[in-house]
């Protein structure tokens, strides 16, 4: 909990809060005893050691976020795919302004869940989040057997979906 900025509000740096912690475990809670000794700190708390610690970076804090809670708590969950080129693709936001048109959008998959179409063949229906909102498409069953794999595969997605007068999304990866 300490990686993930439960104890923030303490005033320590997690760095500082973790090497506390594994000082007061080491020192009250390695005995094997059943009592609660190891809750009542050191006589002199400022004896613990001081040594030069390396705080984590944003990206690493917000990774271990996501590995505690599932999601990050501290930060946009796509701050962690810093390495997609945000700026080349469509915002969702600005989507109405391309009625009719196949534009390039990418998105962190929120939510996905399979239907079966009319024909009993499966489709799939996603939710793409971006910086600026989030958007539903659907992969109708010929886009869905070819891509499926890669919607669960890869969390985020780029996609070339036509909006409709109807402000649905048809997508094709």
């Amino acid at each position: 909990m300490i990686r993930a900025g439960a104890f923030d509000s303490f005033g320590e740096s997690r760095t500082r809060q973790f090497w506390s912690a594994q000082y007061l475990l080491r020192t009250f809670g390695g005995s094997g005893d059943s009592g609660q000794s190891w809750l009542i700190p050191p006589a002199d708390p400022n004896k613990l050691p001081r040594i030069p610690v390396v705080e984590p970076t944003r990206h690493e804090r917000l990774q271990w976020e996501t590995e505690l809670f599932g999601f990050a708590v501290s930060g946009h969950p796509l701050e962690l795919f810093s390495d997609v080129a945000w700026d080349t693709y469509c915002p969702v936001n600005r989507l109405g302004e391309f009625v009719g048109q196949t534009v390039r959008v990418c998105g962190l998959v929120v939510e996905q869940r399979i239907h079966h179409q009319i024909t009993g063949e499966p489709m799939k229906f996603l939710s793409l989040a971006d910086w600026t909102g989030i958007i539903e498409t659907e992969l109708f069953a010929k886009t869905y057997k070819s891509y499926g794999l890669a919607t669960v595969r890869y969390p985020v997605l780029e996609m070339k979906p036509t909006w409709n007068r109807l402000k649905t999304v048809v997508a094709s990866l």
